[in-house]
């Protein structure tokens, strides 16, 4: 029996690296409506140089998506070339860095992926702000190279050094803060959180608790000024934030730089280049496993550990994506040397600008299927057929051996 045993723990190991795959092909692969992509989003109108200025909380971008989708892999082929090794020929990245955050994502993934709430119910009714402050401390801080991050010190709710999942033991490995970016005289503000000083992290529902005038207004009609409201806002703080990091740090590679949105279920990556004027957005990645579930998705961990560590493991644009410009820096060019020479962290006063709001529907278009992710989509699923078959035979071993014992 206890033969058994052993096989039922590896079996379980594998489950593990099943998922993993499963998820990393939802990343590399264009299949179906759980595949992770990309769409480049031109702006049509935005008061990102309005002469009130505004914060981010009065933002508004008036966006078309281009016809055309990148996978989301497709720009981080540092880091899918260490999963893709790892799944396919057991590969461990020798450097010491990128060693340091495999085995983060390893520990999770093999650890608990379960929000350990003192009250599950009382998740439900969390604001956005502490949901993503939870997020942060049970998820991203776990995946980056250090679990340092601020919060902003405005928000509501705040319980000192204690984390909102309500355990008397867990504290946050944050702190509170100033977290204000830009400059008045363009799109500023508060962002929610900052890790490391290297990635924004939003909450996606706190962005629409204060609709204009919710009695005259149809529940479609709410719910689609709110997606806008999230997205404007999401845009302009990825947009600062990437001016920002160019500034300062004009020596790296590459300036595509993400900020992650957290909504109750479901997050969202948004991605800005400030030297080659491209925007993107990723479709949603379910951050729960399913609706009644506290544990986070492989897909989810998978997307964050990419994102939190771009500096590391994105890749940057390709050629063929650099023709895809946003738009942004024609319509803020009356402003374009605020953005790129004036930013400030931190000490940034606000200002406020009426609204606006318009509306765009989404549009289904097939990704782009460069080679190397054609050479990752080969790989991948002919490792994923040989895991399946050795399921199959460890199932039947296990059989065998239950028999034989009884």
């Amino acid at each position: 029996m206890s033969s058994g045993s052993k096989k039922r723990r590896t079996e379980s190991e594998g489950d593990v690296e099943k998922e993993l795959l499963d998820a990393l092909i939802q990343i590399c692969a264009d299949m179906n409506d759980s595949s992770i992509i990309l769409t480049p989003l031109k702006i049509e109108c935005c008061n990102a140089t309005s002469s009130h200025a505004a914060s981010f909380s009065k933002a508004f971008c008036d966006t078309k998506p281009y016809d055309t989708r990148v996978l989301f892999g497709d720009v981080f082929r540092n880091g899918i070339s260490i999963l893709r090794d790892f799944e396919v020929s057991k590969k461990i990245p020798k450097e010491k860095q990128t060693l340091f955050v495999f085995n983060k994502l390893m520990d999770l993934l093999k650890g608990d992926r379960r929000l350990n709430l003192s009250d599950p119910l009382k998740f439900r009714s969390m604001s956005g702000t502490e949901l993503t402050v939870l997020v942060a401390n049970h998820l991203l801080g776990k995946l980056a190279t250090s679990s340092c991050y601020l919060v902003d010190k405005n928000c509501n709710g705040k319980k000192g050094d204690q984390c909102f999942c309500g355990e008397d033991s867990c504290t946050m490995t944050g702190t509170y803060g100033d977290t204000s970016i830009g400059n008045p005289e363009v799109w500023h503000g508060n962002l929610d959180i900052i890790i490391n000083n290297d990635l924004a992290v939003e909450s996606l529902d706190e962005q629409a608790d204060n609709p204009e005038t919710p009695g005259e207004k149809s529940p479609v009609e709410m719910k689609m000024t709110a997606s806008l409201i999230e997205t404007s806002q999401l845009i302009a703080q990825t947009i600062v934030f990437s001016f920002l990091q160019k500034k300062r740090h004009p020596n790296r590679d590459h300036f595509l730089t993400p900020c992650i949105g957290i909504g109750s279920s479901e997050l969202i990556v948004m991605l800005y280049d400030s030297e080659h004027d491209v925007l993107l957005e990723s479709s949603t990645i379910p951050l729960f496993e399913n609706e009644l579930s506290c544990r986070f998705s492989y897909c989810a961990i998978l997307v964050c550990w990419l994102t939190v560590n771009y500096k590391h493991f994105c890749s940057g644009l390709t050629e063929r994506y650099k023709m895809f410009k946003s738009n942004f820096c024609n319509l803020a060019r009356e402003k374009i040397n605020v953005y790129e020479e004036k930013l400030q962290f931190r000490n940034v006063k606000s200002s406020d600008f009426p609204k606006l709001t318009l509306i765009d529907p989404p549009v289904k278009v097939k990704a782009y299927i460069s080679s190397f992710m054609h050479e990752t989509h080969k790989m991948l699923f002919n490792n994923y057929a040989k895991v399946n078959k050795s399921d199959e035979e460890s199932s039947n071993e296990i059989n065998e051996s239950d028999s034989a014992g009884s």
